[in-house]
């Protein structure tokens, strides 16, 4: 019965879907405003450091100045000029509004896997079950915050979804507000450029100019704009010294964990002395070149095993599954494109020198991909196993840096010892696996015929 009931709500959800999301919003922004209201909460991400930022923008202050804002604002003049409307709510409504907005997106991005790039596939429960196992507790942790990581990440997975659909204008608009919001979004383009989306590529680039300077400048003037993105650089330059020459860091991808494992830089952790797993101590100066060149070595990595894969499957599979692809483009399956897309997002996560826990949330896609293609594998059962292997590892060192028990300090030990950087290694390798699989099949494939 109760299944029954189940099955007729996400039926009449799939008849009327912009009503449902419309629903979905009034009601999580009613009760997140009213439970903020009576409980005093502030989002502290959200409230105290972007629509504090945009208030003082707004009031012609310097967004960037601790003394005009009380905190620290470091993003694009966009980000604080977008929150706007935000700025004349209350704070508890405000917080409400923006947390409703950031579950939509969030309700979106999930059913685009499931409904666009998983459609024809057997998608088992164990699926949803190893992807949420990875993801869900950054997703918490994002909403709880307020922070940009879900929108950032939901506004480039739908640009993304939305250009392989051959909807290039509303796929480039979409990544390129993603990629202003937050930068990294951006390494993108590479991999359109490498599947030869030229047109999503020109859509993009044209998107990006217009949300980063076309947009503020109709908003503040030119006068007012320049002036905040000469106050921008100002702060990003040295945000960027502190995040590459600090003595202590709050990264945890794959380049800040080799930097710290190798140099006198701490994790910043209660008592990083006890924390600390450093294996050789060499100069700092070394130290950061060593880990540039991993950073650099990676993603020339994840570049060429793409562009091999692409250039062997150039099958138009995608083309009868998600529309029309432009004459002389290689295009995978719509199940290994988003497993491309999922090896791209593990990547930008090892290589950014500020890789903090809420921006795990971006591996839910490589996740349900790989999970997918388990469920649907067709090549060698021992690159099967391998993937197997490479993927419970995964979810095993994600885990062990969640703290399950209060007071607990396991979680410490296993994030000193690297495991969210191991963590991204294993799901890097495992698409890569995936991926190479599958390319030579489809080679194979092409020359027996």
């Amino acid at each position: 019965m109760v299944s029954a009931k189940y099955k007729s709500l996400i039926a009449l959800a799939q008849r009327h879907p912009v009503r449902t999301l419309v629903l979905l919003w009034l009601a999580v922004a009613l009760v997140v405003s009213t439970g903020d209201a009576l409980t005093g909460k502030t989002r502290r991400d959200f409230t105290s450091y972007s629509l504090a930022a945009a208030r003082t923008m707004y009031e012609g202050g310097n967004p960037y100045s601790r003394e005009d804002t009380k905190t620290s604002y470091k993003y694009f003049p966009l980000n604080a000029t977008l929150l706007w409307p935000f700025t004349k709510l209350p704070i508890p409504v405000a917080q409400g509004t923006w947390t409703a907005t950031n579950v939509v997106l969030l309700v979106l991005c999930l059913a685009a896997h499931r409904r666009v790039w998983a459609r024809d596939l057997q998608v088992p429960w164990w699926v949803w079950l190893i992807a949420f196992a990875v993801a869900l507790r950054f997703f918490v942790k994002n909403i709880r915050l307020g922070q940009w990581n879900t929108s950032v990440y939901c506004l480039s997975f739908l640009g993304l979804t939305a250009l392989y659909r051959g909807r290039t204008w509303l796929g480039g608009a979409l990544l390129a507000l993603a990629s202003a919001l937050k930068y990294m979004p951006s390494f993108f383009l590479l991999l359109l450029a490498i599947q030869r989306r030229w047109r999503a590529v020109i859509a993009t680039l044209l998107a990006y100019v217009m949300w980063i300077l076309v947009f503020p400048t109709l908003v503040h003037g030119p006068a007012r704009h320049i002036e905040l993105l000469a106050l921008y650089q100002q702060k990003a330059a040295k945000t960027y010294r502190g995040m590459v020459s600090g003595d202590y860091t709050s990264s945890l991808s794959l380049r800040s964990t080799v930097m710290r494992m190798t140099s006198e830089v701490k994790p910043r952790l209660p008592d990083p002395d006890v924390y600390d797993y450093t294996i050789v101590k060499l100069p700092k100066e070394t130290a950061r070149r060593l880990s540039e060149a991993v950073a650099i070595g990676v993603l020339l990595a994840t570049i060429i095993v793409t562009w091999v894969c692409v250039r062997r499957c150039t099958t138009a599979n995608l083309a009868e599954s998600l529309g029309e692809a432009p004459t002389g483009e290689n295009t995978l399956s719509p199940l290994h494109t988003l497993l491309v897309i999922g090896f791209w997002y593990t990547m930008l996560l090892m290589i950014s020198p500020e890789t903090r826990t809420p921006h795990f949330l971006t591996l839910f896609t490589p996740a349900f991909a790989l999970g997918v293609t388990l469920a649907n594998w067709e090549g060698r059962m021992g690159s099967r196993g391998v993937v197997k292997v490479l993927l419970f590892a995964a979810v095993m060192l994600l885990l062990a840096v969640s703290e399950i028990f209060e007071k607990a300090r396991y979680h410490l030990i296993a994030s000193g010892l690297g495991a969210y950087a191991w963590a991204q290694v294993a799901i890097w390798l495992a698409c890569l696996v995936a991926l190479w699989e599958h390319s030579c099949r489809s080679s194979s494939g092409r020359s027996q015929n």
